[in-house]
């Protein structure tokens, strides 16, 4: 959700350009302040941060990659030996990487697409698993590789770039003889699925194997917090977050990672796990996925709808249910920038609210605000959480 300026709303960020009186009465009624979310030597993306925003420290608890969290969330059993990957179907053009969601593929098509490949592994004990859109994951049984040991390059950030350079490798002899199949496959994707395209006509190009990832361990958030939780969300490597931490989510139908998600769905669970749960964690990919294409009105209004389909009422259901008894936060996970649709490193803008929480003199919740000399700058994102559930603020 978080941005810098863009020119064509005048120099102003999203966020600023949104109208957003949810966030904004957080802001107004509570503190603002920067969380740092992303670190040093681990990618910028989505689990580092999510980690931390749910109090793990991810420099302990980041496992090389996303992929085993998402095969957690979709149910899948990771053994210590297993070595999981997310497997993206993707358009290429000229030798280049096109589009890293294959035209934002629907799940229908994606499984025919998948279930169109047939490739010879050389002996290795492979999976592949559909998942939401163009997500979906590979697993080698028995691969006996630390993910450390194999080197990959994410397709959302490296559109234009010719792929045959970018194609998975190992650093170690082991890896190096694990990855050969697995690279020779990617190749032969390109030609077997415009084999397929004939019949399907979809815009999946090609296979692309990134973010390697061994079994996560987490302990449990309620023996490191001594309360309970839930996660209401849509992606599947938080939904593997979750069940790794011991926290309660579910399946929310239609709920994606898109501007169309399940808002209503959303808001329903997120209000019935307040009833039995010390704690909730609302996420919503939209505004990412907008700043992805690159759609500066569609970045806006992924922005509104948040605050208006999940943050205000929320925060009226609140009121009404537990009044003078709560606290609420809202924050981004990371920046995504609408200038080139990558992620960056900035600290993220973050407000919170309720009891305990003595108001500061912000009115809105918007980058500009967080950063200014007298806010707070809070730092790590893995030490927010324990202050926030203790409401050590004053």
């Amino acid at each position: 959700m978080g941005d810098v300026a863009v020119t064509a709303l005048g120099g102003r960020t999203p966020l600023e350009a949104a109208t957003t009186p949810g966030f904004d009465r957080i802001a107004s009624q509570g503190r603002v302040g920067r969380l740092q979310t992303i670190y040093r030597n681990l990618p910028i993306g989505s689990i580092v941060a999510n980690l931390g925003l749910l109090g793990y420290n991810p420099h302990e608890h980041y496992p090389s990659g996303r992929a085993s969290f998402e095969a957690l969330g979709q149910g899948i059993e990771v053994g210590p030996e297993d070595l999981v990957f997310r497997c993206n179907l993707i358009a290429v053009c000229d030798g280049k990487i096109a589009d890293f969601t294959a035209g934002s593929i629907e799940d229908g098509m994606a499984r025919s697409a998948l279930g169109a490949l047939d490739f010879d592994f050389g002996g290795l004990e492979v999976e592949m698993y559909p998942g939401m859109s163009y997500r979906n994951l590979l697993v080698v049984r028995g691969a006996k590789l630390s993910a450390d040991e194999i080197v990959c390059y994410e397709p959302h950030t490296s559109i234009g770039e010719p792929y045959l350079p970018l194609l998975p490798q190992g650093k170690t002899r082991r890896a190096r003889l694990l990855m050969e199949p697995l690279r020779k496959a990617l190749v032969e994707s390109v030609e077997q699925l415009e084999r397929a395209n004939r019949e399907l006509g979809s815009k999946a190009d090609m296979i692309w194997l990134w973010s390697p990832s061994s079994p996560p361990t987490l302990p449990s958030f309620r023996d490191c917090f001594g309360v309970t939780g839930a996660v209401v969300c849509a992606m599947d490597f938080l939904k593997g977050i979750a069940v790794a931490a011991g926290l309660s989510t579910s399946h929310i139908p239609d709920a994606n990672a898109y501007i169309d998600t399940n808002y209503r769905g959303k808001l329903v669970r997120a209000m019935e796990y307040i009833e039995g749960h010390d704690f909730v964690l609302v996420h919503v990919n939209a505004p990412d996925e907008e700043a992805h294409k690159r759609d500066v009105a569609g970045k806006i209004r992924a922005i509104e709808l948040l605050d208006g389909e999940i943050v205000s009422p929320l925060l009226r259901h609140l009121d009404d249910r537990f009044p003078d008894n709560y606290r609420i936060a809202v924050t981004a996970d990371h920046y995504t920038l609408l200038s080139d649709g990558t992620h960056t490193a900035h600290p993220v803008p973050l407000a919170w609210a309720g009891t305990a929480v003595e108001p500061d003199s912000a009115t809105r919740f918007t980058e500009a605000e967080a950063g200014r000399h007298d806010s707070e700058q809070l730092s790590r994102s893995f030490e927010f959480l324990p202050r926030f559930l203790a409401g050590s603020w004053k």
